[in-house]
Parts: C-alpha cells; structure tokens; sequence
C-alpha cells in the first residue's frame, strides 16, 4: 500500500456541511483519498445506485435538490479536501439508473428491454437469480449495425483476448456522449477521480473511450473499477480498457486457496489495485468476526499489505455493527463508538508505507500450497503402502497447523519477508528454524529475541526477516 482512501458514507453523516470535521480527523489518520458514494438525485427506490436524475442532487446532503445550489455546496468541499491535501473521488453508476429516470422518457431507445419491456439487472445468490426491480439496464453497446470485424477484428481467437481495444473514429452510441459530458462535469466540479459501479457490466470500449477523453482533461484523474466477482477475462479487460486500478478480493482469502494469488498476479502485473476490510456492500468486520478484534485487526494489516491503495468505510474504526444501507439510511444510523482504531490505523499505514517490500506489490508464494503440491507430488511418485500411509499422516499433519504462511518479495524479487498468520484463537509456538526467521519486523508486539521457538498471539499476523535461502531451496523432505 502507498496510498490510502475513506469511504464517506454520506448516509451516515447527512448534510454535506456535517462532512468537514470528519475531513479533518480523515487526515489525522493520514488517508489521502476519499471516495463518496452517490449523490445525485435517487429514484422511487431511494437507492443511492438507483440515479433519477444524474444533474440533480439528493436532498438528503444539500440545502436543495437544485443544481446550481448543491453543486456550490459540493465545489465548497471538495476545495477544503484539496486544501488539506486530499483527492476526492465519485461513483460512477452508468451501467444503470432508476427505472423512474428522466432519461427512460427522453431517451428509451437507449435501454436494454424486451418486448418493451425495460430490463433489470440481477445476479445469481446461491443458485438463485435476485433481480433488482428498481433499475433499469442501458444500452451501451456499439451499434449493432457496425460490423463486428471493425471492432474486433476477423481472427476468431482475438474475440475473447484482444491484445488492444481498437475504436472506429465515430461515435458508436449516443449515450457515449452523454457519459463523456458528465465525466467531463465531474471533473468540472472539482473530482479527481471515479469508482465505476458494476464496471465489468459495462463494454470495455465504452470504458476506454470515457478514460482517454478524461486523461486528455486531467492526466492524473483515476479510475477505480468495481471488479468484485467478475471472470478473470472480463478483469483483463478492465485492465485493457484503461482502469488504474481494479478491486481486490484479499478481504475473503483465506490464505490457502490458489485463486487469490492468481488473481494478485494479475492485478499487480497489469494494473494497481484497491483492497479493503470491509465496504458498503459487505457485513461489518466487527459483525462478520462475531465481536472478535484481534480478527478485524488481522484482516486490516493484510489487506494492507497486499495492494497499491488501502481503503476503510465510515464507522469502521469505530466499530460500527451494521452495515451500511444504501436504500434509507440516515444519520440516525450512527453508531456510538465501540472501539476507537484511529491511531492503529495511522500508524499501520505509516508502518506499511515505511516498508517497501509491504508497500509494493511484488510476488507472494503461499508455503501452505507449495508444500502441498510438493506433499501430493510424493504421495503420486511413491506405490507402496506403506510410503503412502506415512503420506497420508503428513496431510493430516498439515491440516492440524494454527498457521498460515507466504512470502512476499520485493519488486525485483531479491528480497522478501515472511508472513506468519495464528488462524487460531489460541496462542500457538512456531519453529523459527524451520523457516530460518531471523528478526522480527512485525507491526507490534515485536519480539526482541529471536529463539528456537516463540509464540504467537491469537489470531495475530507476524512479519520476519528470513534467511537468504528460500524454503524451497531445500530438499523437498525438509518440509
């Protein structure tokens, strides 16, 4: 992590003049960026992602719903963020709107519907289609009339893996425009950057288009796209399309599978990403961790050693329970303060920035998996039964293991750090020999003296230098 942002939930503070003093501890704790969800003008629903209107505001944090009013209210604090040094970035909902929006009556033809009937999003809920009732889903494709090659090109294998996103030179779809033109109005209004809602909903070329016009505005505006859950190939595109940064799952790894590293690889060798504790859209970590904070510790350290920007919600350092409501929440949804994680936070941040294998994105390689692959790989080269129950003995072994543990290197791969996490709620000793620990470099609770065995708190996550030699220098039968 080099940078850090905070998610201000606007909900939860009400009238934008409410918004200044959490600025000011926002930049005690030492973020850089803060990210507000949806402002504009909602639709019967009242879901901040259900837009009525995309150049009229909520109510609910202006004086007036009225443009010119509550757009001098919002340039007023963007400027006091900008003045005491932070970046302010908006959502971008473009992939939908309220099904009571203006632009259904203005502009139908610009909807995806069925036998006229407009078209609402869904997902699938464990084996469940959840449709959202109260959007309606555009149109933004190409037009169709185009034929496919002059976008894609003829070659049958570049269909699900362009190496470029090439445009024709005019405008495919008029609803381009009228995205481009309220980017171009954010940016007008003082924002320095976008969280693109349902991005990978959205063509990719559309995507390119609205960053490459935005870029020739302001070179270093970002754009932060909502990735979470989407194909692998619909992530490269994303990447492909221009996005500086794509949201990380590291908040749900569970430090064995295989996917979360597949995933981290791609992200960090193509893009940057943004990883988070807990977002508007998930349970609160104090919640989800059934009141336990050595947990939500745990997860706030790794997920912020583990990306390029590092973010939190309002509330989550003070330990908020529920979770946030997009769809009637008020300030009446403040929580009293269970705990206050505003100087850990400060301080891990300043602890990771400090660090530059932490800091940067460089290789991570799970010794939990690679000494199962090495474990299954002699379980396959060994017929008797006897090498294969003693196998079988090892697995069992491994999965009685308070630990988990990875490397992170640094950019160039020379240098590394050992990470040591207790999933366990019981304090556990581990083997500093057998992974040749030298010094201890943890956030806290640092231990002084390194010796044969130490302990390790529950739940906690260890930081060590290790010798040169990697464990998989080794012969296999040292694991």
């Amino acid at each position: 992590m080099r940078v850090s942002g905070y998610n201000l939930f606007p909900p939860l503070l009400g009238h934008i003049k409410n918004w200044y003093s959490h600025i000011d501890r926002i930049k005690a704790m030492g973020f850089e960026w803060v990210y507000v969800n949806p402002i504009t003008y909602p639709g019967f629903s009242g879901s901040l992602y259900a837009t009525k209107y995309y150049y009229k505001y909520n109510s609910s944090f202006f004086s007036t719903s009225d443009q010119d009013i509550a757009e001098k209210e919002l340039k007023d604090f963007i400027s006091y963020c900008n003045k005491n040094n932070i970046k302010v970035m908006i959502d971008l909902v473009i992939n939908h709107s309220s099904k009571d929006c203006n632009l259904v009556e203005e502009h139908f033809e610009w909807y995806k519907t069925k036998d006229g009937v407009l078209q609402s999003p869904g997902a699938w809920d464990n084996g469940k289609w959840v449709e959202w009732g109260d959007l309606a889903v555009f149109d933004n494709e190409m037009d169709p009339n185009k034929k496919e090659e002059e976008h894609k090109g003829n070659n049958e294998e570049n269909k699900e893996d362009d190496e470029e996103i090439i445009l024709c030179d005019e405008i495919l779809n008029p609803i381009w425009n009228y995205w481009n033109d309220l980017v171009k109005h954010n940016l007008d209004l003082g924002f320095s950057g976008f969280r693109c809602d349902a991005a990978y909903k959205v063509p990719k070329e559309l995507w390119k288009y609205l960053i490459d016009n935005a870029k020739k505005i302001n070179k270093d505006v970002i754009f932060f796209a909502e990735s979470l859950g989407c194909p692998v190939k619909d992530t490269k595109n994303l990447i492909k399309a221009g996005f500086d940064y794509i949201a990380s799952s590291a908040k749900w790894w569970d430090y064995e599978g295989e996917w979360f590293i597949e995933q981290y690889d791609l992200a960090r060798e193509k893009s940057k990403q943004i990883a988070f504790p807990s977002n508007h859209d998930t349970k609160r970590l104090i919640t989800e961790y059934d009141g336990n904070i050595w947990k939500v510790k745990q997860t706030m350290l790794f997920t912020a050693i583990v990306c390029d920007m590092w973010m939190i919600t309002t509330g989550d350092e003070y330990g908020f329970i529920n979770r946030c409501n997009v769809v009637g929440g008020s300030e009446k949804d403040y929580e009293n303060i269970s705990y206050d994680l505003a100087e850990y936070i400060k301080n891990m941040t300043d602890y990771v920035k400090s660090n530059d294998i932490l800091a940067n994105c460089g290789k991570i390689v799970s010794i939990d998996i690679e000494e199962k692959k090495i474990l299954e790989k002699l379980k396959k080269d060994n017929e008797n039964n006897h090498n294969n129950d003693c196998n079988d003995n090892q697995e069992k072994e491994e999965k009685k293991d308070p630990f988990r543990k990875f490397y992170k290197y640094s950019l160039d791969g020379k240098d590394r750090v050992l990470v040591i996490v207790n999933i366990t709620s019981k304090e556990e000793e581990l083997d500093t020999l057998k992974y040749g620990i030298k010094e201890d470099i943890s956030f806290d609770n640092i231990i002084g003296s390194i010796t044969d065995t130490i302990k390790i708190l529950p739940h906690e996550l260890k930081i060590f230098k290790v010798t040169e030699k990697s464990l998989f220098d080794t012969d296999s039968s040292s694991i």
